[in-house]
């Protein structure tokens, strides 16, 4: 961990500039994608984008939360109008993402773009369609190499 000296910017871990913030001796200075125009860009693209999620980092939830939470006065919108936006942008890319698991093949999903807590989200209801997927496949496979081993008992 660096020095620390008053009035001096020092990029620490979060959790450090939580404590210190909590004890009134630090400002935090938020990401530059937290912030309402950023993150009202971000919504915008994912409506006009429905098989894309836009570009955001992979914990911005989990760190938005925080930041709000405990670091509302550092940030440069009000925390009413991010946490609305973040609802919204929350909102878009959960039905994108159950749109996109009615697409799902029992080899892959495509969900680039989402993040840590959004895939966690979805996590228990991918893994049991993809284990029924792969059952129905199974059984498909099953059935098809049965035929195919009658046709053949068949043969002249």
């Amino acid at each position: 961990m660096p020095s620390l000296k008053p009035l001096k910017r020092t990029e620490v871990p979060l959790w450090t500039a939580i404590i210190l913030k909590g004890q009134g001796k630090c400002n935090i200075i938020a990401p530059a994608w937290l912030s309402y125009s950023y993150l009202k860009k971000m919504y915008d693209q994912e409506k006009k984008n429905p098989e894309m999620f836009s570009n955001l980092p992979w914990n911005w939830l989990e760190l938005s939360k925080i930041l709000i939470t405990k670091a509302a006065d550092d940030l440069a919108d009000s925390s009413t109008q991010l946490c609305s936006i973040i609802k919204d942008l929350r909102e878009i890319r959960q039905l994108k993402s159950k749109r996109g698991l009615r697409e799902l093949n029992e080899s892959n999903i495509q969900l680039n773009g989402l993040s840590l807590m959004e895939l966690n989200e979805l996590r228990p209801f991918v893994l049991l369609v993809m284990g029924k997927m792969r059952q129905l496949h199974d059984s498909v496979s099953t059935t098809d190499d049965k035929a195919s081993d009658d046709e053949s008992d068949h043969e002249w």
